[in-house]
């Protein structure tokens, strides 16, 4: 009997552990990430990932009482991992925009970003006009991609080359392989503390806007997407930015301003 009412006590209070702590109670959630990206994301040389959307992804898991377990995937792996459902949400700077909302779901947006041209600090290329005749390169996958191949006859660029990681189109950049890198800002502006003897040539506004992308009709979705406007409410997101960009996010930017779950138009 004694026997009994121990291993009853013991189950009792197993169950009240799990039902006061929903961590141990339910699996942590996957996130996908591209760690090539400062600052967004990146891995430290023990193997930890850090960077922007890193803070932003642990902060939203905790505050819906989950942990989160980073993979490390490639920019375009991301986009099947996330509608098989191999993982629960991707981060890596990804723009939210029409197309990919008719195959996958979004958080609210987070960071307000535009595009540039990234080049040597001696480049005679001050406007788009400028890159007639020449090669530009993009990383594939990105919004910097699609801009090029759209914009290219415009502009008269002679051709486009394209890499699987920024770090390898900076250093042709650099190397005066190609003459400019298509990309997205804040991702240069940060890389290029790093690397020497560039600079950002042209500022193309694009009106992207940055979120964490998950699985179609995600069922996690409207939780995680609750838990971004309550960082945004008390201030944490405008922290993480001011840890990562030195600078508070200017008011009236979606870093600041909770929003609904984006519709494809």
């Amino acid at each position: 009997m004694i026997c009994r009412r121990e291993t009853l006590g013991s189950l009792i209070a197993a169950l009240l552990l799990a039902a006061a702590s929903p961590v141990l109670a339910q699996s942590a959630i996957v996130v996908g990430a591209y760690p090539a990206n400062p600052p967004w994301e990146f891995k430290t040389p023990s193997g930890a990932f850090e960077g922007f959307e890193i803070d932003v992804a642990t902060e939203a898991a905790k505050r819906v009482g989950r942990t989160v377990e980073f993979q490390d995937l490639g920019f375009q792996a991301l986009f099947a991992a996330t509608a098989s459902g191999r993982i629960d949400f991707a981060v890596s700077s990804i723009s939210v925009n029409n197309d990919r909302l008719k195959s996958q779901s979004f958080t609210q947006p987070y960071y307000d970003s535009d595009g540039t041209i990234l080049g040597r600090a001696g480049s005679a290329v001050s406007k788009l006009e400028d890159l007639k005749g020449k090669t530009i390169g993009v990383v594939s996958g990105t919004t910097g991609e699609k801009w090029a191949k759209e914009n290219a006859q415009r502009y008269g660029i002679a051709e486009i080359k394209s890499y699987n990681a920024q770090q390898d189109l900076m250093l042709d950049v650099q190397n005066g392989r190609v003459e400019g890198g298509a990309g997205e800002l804040a991702g240069f502006q940060y890389a290029m503390t790093k690397m020497p003897g560039l600079k950002l040539l042209v500022r193309i506004p694009t009106g992207e806007r940055f979120a964490m992308m998950a699985q179609k009709n995600s069922k996690l979705l409207p939780e995680i997407n609750e838990a971004v406007s309550a960082m945004k409410k008390d201030g944490t997101l405008a922290k993480i930015h001011q840890k990562w960009f030195g600078v508070p996010p200017t008011e009236g930017t979606s870093t600041v301003t909770p929003m609904p779950i984006p519709t494809a138009q």
